[in-house]
């Protein structure tokens, strides 16, 4: 009894996403089909790229709010380069990349407070993408680019694809690999690691610029399935990025968490809407669970540290 206790205790998250699952099924026919689940999977693979890259940045300790704006930005450059859809799509993500080693480097050099930072940042660029496009979106975009989200392999989308094995390569990266170790040691206790000879800052630009090349493709992805570059694309998913790597018992302070963590999350949260959406629901209840579910989950993770 006492080993039940201890694994449910240790796999709440994932007993919760279970039941979730259960209750849709038994509620709605429409729930448990194989069009629905691919239609979930699809759309949350690309704002859930702007979970995996904040999973990194979280996990060294840091917090990136301007992942949004980096994806509304990459998105538009990329519309407008359609024409060549390699070079749009390396656009795209060199702004990811400009973007990412800017929010790092002036981070680990200012000491800034990286929450006031990167939400200053992601009205600077928002700011810049009015500025450029004078507020008007672009639907003329070549076929060739929007052809991208439309490749399948083995009857698989190809945003489906290309999710999973970033999925993959970062928990490789994370937990099998010397430089995860140092993720988990720096977000855990910084100046312990700069002593022990780790080199925090680069750990920690590092992770600002993973987040800023993910949040830059998830715009491209985005751009391209909508075959529109809009002047407000990805609005509002910093903080749904925040609330899945939370929701998914990833730490706010760092140190603890990981991938899989943040895939139950992205996925319960996805769940969740699509169930009461599927019920009829009305979605300013879906707000309201998913506020429920962070208050716990920051509640949880408080008092995880005090027993410390």
């Amino acid at each position: 009894m006492k080993k039940v206790l201890n694994f449910c205790k240790s796999n709440t998250l994932l007993l919760v996403f279970i039941a979730l699952c259960v209750i849709f099924t038994v509620a709605t026919p429409n729930f448990l089909t194989v069009s629905n689940i691919k239609d979930v999977v699809r759309t949350n693979s690309i704002n859930g790229l702007l979970a995996v890259g904040l999973t990194y940045v979280i996990l060294a300790g840091g917090i990136d709010l301007s992942v949004e704006a980096t994806a509304c930005l990459a998105g538009l450059a990329a519309g407008a380069l359609s024409s060549n859809p390699i070079v749009a799509i390396l656009a795209g993500l060199g702004i990811g990349v400009l973007v990412g080693l800017f929010n790092g480097l002036v981070l680990v050099k200012s000491g800034v407070q990286p929450f006031i930072f990167t939400l200053a940042m992601s009205r600077l660029v928002r700011g810049i993408v009015l500025a450029v496009t004078k507020g008007m979106n672009n639907y003329d975009l070549s076929p060739q680019f929007t052809g991208i989200v439309k490749l399948e392999l083995l009857g698989l989308p190809m945003l489906i694809i290309l999710f999973v094995l970033i999925v993959i390569v970062s928990y490789l990266a994370l937990n099998k690999s010397k430089y995860g170790r140092y993720v988990y040691s720096v977000g855990s206790n910084e100046e312990a690691s700069r002593l022990s000879g780790i080199r925090t800052s680069r750990i920690k630009v590092s992770t600002y610029l993973i987040a800023g090349v993910l949040s830059a493709l998830a715009g491209i992805m985005l751009t391209a399935r909508l075959a529109a570059a809009e002047t407000n694309a990805a609005e509002g998913w910093s903080l749904d990025a925040v609330s899945a790597v939370i929701i998914g018992g990833t730490s706010l302070r760092g140190g603890r968490g990981g991938i899989l963590y943040t895939l139950i999350g992205i996925f319960l949260i996805a769940v969740l809407n699509n169930g009461m959406t599927l019920l009829g629901v009305p979605t300013c209840y879906n707000q309201l669970f998913k506020g429920v579910l962070m208050v716990i989950a920051v509640l949880l993770d408080t008092s995880s540290r005090k027993k410390d």
